[in-house]
Order: C-alpha cells, then sequence, then structure tokens
C-alpha cells in the first residue's frame, strides 16, 4: 500500500459519523436563532465537550493500552499508525501562520503570527533556537525504537485507510482558517492531551518496559500542551465573537475529534478485533 495520502474524506461522512459518538451538527435554523457566546464561555464549552467526547480518553483501545492488555506486537502495530500524523506535526503547526493574515496583513495579524510562533518552534525542536528539546518527531522516533520499531520499518509503514482519513482531515482543518485549525487542534486535543500522554508514558513503562528516557515524547507533552491549549484560547478570544464563527470553530472540533475516533476505531478492529 502506498503512503501517499487519499484525497480527504467528504464532511459529509465525517458528519453522518459524529452524529453516533458526539453531538450532531446544528442545522441552520438554530444557529440563526442562537445568540453568540462570549468568548470565555464558548472555549469554555468547547474544552469541556473535549474532555467529555474525545477517544484519546474514553476509547477502549486506549483504556486497553493503560491497562497493558495489548500485547507488545499489537502495540507496535498502534505506534507505527499514530507514527502518520506524529512524524508529520511540524507542517500540521507551521499551516496555522500561514493562515494568518494575506498579501498586506494588518497589525494585528502580525501580533497573531508571532503569538503562534512558538508553537512551530515547539514542534520543530527548540534545540533549532538555543533550546535543548528536539523535534517532536525525533522524540516520536525514539519511542518507536524503544518498542522495537526500527526506523526503517517505522517509515515504511503501511497505514490503514482510517488512519489516512484522520491526518487528512486534521491537516484540511489546519489550512482552512485560523478558527478551525485553533478548534480542530489546540483546542480539540491539546487542551486534554497532557492527561492522556501521562497515561501513555505510565503504561509503557509500567506494563510494556520502556525505558524512562525513552518517554520525552509524552514527557514533553505534558509540559506544553496547557500552553497550546492557553494561546488558542487567547485569539480565539478575538476572533470567535459572532455565531457564525463559533458554529465553525465548533464543528471544527467536533470534525476532528470524529477524525481521532474513526482512527481509533480502525486500529481497534486491525490490530485487537472488535470489543463492543
Amino acid at each position: 500500500m502506498s503512503r501517499r495520502l487519499v484525497p480527504s474524506v467528504r464532511r459529509s461522512d465525517l458528519q453522518a459519523h459524529a452524529r453516533t459518538g458526539t453531538m450532531a451538527r446544528p442545522d441552520s435554523r438554530s444557529r440563526r436563532n442562537r445568540m453568540a457566546l462570549t468568548a470565555a464561555a464558548f472555549t469554555t464549552a468547547l474544552l469541556e465537550e473535549a474532555r467529555q467526547t474525545h477517544p484519546w480518553l474514553h476509547h477502549p483501545l486506549f483504556h486497553m493500552i493503560w491497562d497493558g492488555k495489548l500485547s507488545r506486537a499489537q502495540l507496535q502495530s498502534v505506534i507505527r499508525q499514530q507514527g502518520c500524523f506524529f512524524l508529520d506535526t511540524l507542517r500540521h503547526a507551521a499551516w496555522k501562520i500561514i493562515l494568518v493574515g494575506g498579501y498586506s496583513p494588518t497589525y494585528e495579524d502580525l501580533e497573531r503570527q508571532r503569538a503562534l510562533i512558538p508553537l512551530v518552534v515547539e514542534e520543530g525542536g527548540e534545540d533549532t533556537v538555543g533550546g535543548k528539546t528536539t523535534a517532536h518527531a525525533f522524540l516520536f522516533i525514539r519511542l518507536a525504537e524503544a518498542l522495537g520499531i526500527s526506523r526503517d520499518e517505522l517509515f515504511a509503514t503501511e497505514y490503514l485507510p482510517t488512519t489516512i482519513i484522520e491526518k487528512n482531515e486534521l491537516f484540511l482543518l489546519q489550512r482552512s482558517s485560523t478558527i478551525e485549525a485553533l478548534c480542530g487542534g489546540n483546542i480539540a486535543t491539546e487542551s486534554l492531551n497532557a492527561t492522556h500522554v501521562q497515561r501513555m508514558a505510565d503504561a509503557m513503562e509500567r506494563h510494556y518496559g520502556v525505558a524512562r528516557a525513552a518517554l520525552d515524547f509524552y514527557h514533553v507533552h505534558m509540559e506544553v500542551e496547557g500552553d497550546h491549549a492557553e494561546r488558542a484560547v487567547r485569539i480565539l478570544s478575538q476572533l470567535a465573537t459572532s455565531d457564525e464563527a463559533q458554529a465553525r470553530g465548533r464543528l471544527a472540533m467536533r470534525r476532528a475529534i470524529t477524525a481521532r475516533r474513526i482512527c481509533a476505531d480502525g486500529m481497534l478492529e486491525a490490530f485487537v478485533g472488535s470489543t463492543r
């Protein structure tokens, strides 16, 4: 199977899937009749919905990993699939800056671009600007190697269709607008990722014998994800002030969470078999 990405999944397909696991997209009539929330209330509601619905906290596959119920071979298969996204997070983060402004940016655009620079630097490696932490993708490679996955094996992984659907949808959100990029990335996942990666790191060390020194991919995300979410909240407080903007942001978050769930479902079926 080629690793070249297929065309992005249709929005209608994702929305249909979302109705089985998250709140359905509100119809146009209800959107017209609803007043925009304050920016603070809007972001608070999004963060709470993400915590209640995100598969990285609630999906059986990850609960099985946390409990040490996957075999080492099954876990290796999951990690290799996750490389589809985690080996490409620098480009994913960079789209946020590319989207801000245009040919003639405003002063506010320049301020927003600067506010997003740390997200890109962290993904690409703070060691490039005098820091100590290397690229998150390199940390992921070290994690895979500690699990017995060689670099060549990792980069030669044949991705499941559901894994490709996830990545394509997440990248599409990044390319759509600043609101959709922030709600589909920082709010949808990074706001709760510190909890997820803590549990993953604990499981890797306790159940699968991975040395703590090889778990920096998880440890660094425990430290930075809260800051990423806070940056998104500050920017959204300026952008998501209308009902239309909030509806786009809300849908972007739900699309991202649905894509993550589709990927987890695919890995569970492929490597474990249905448990539900």
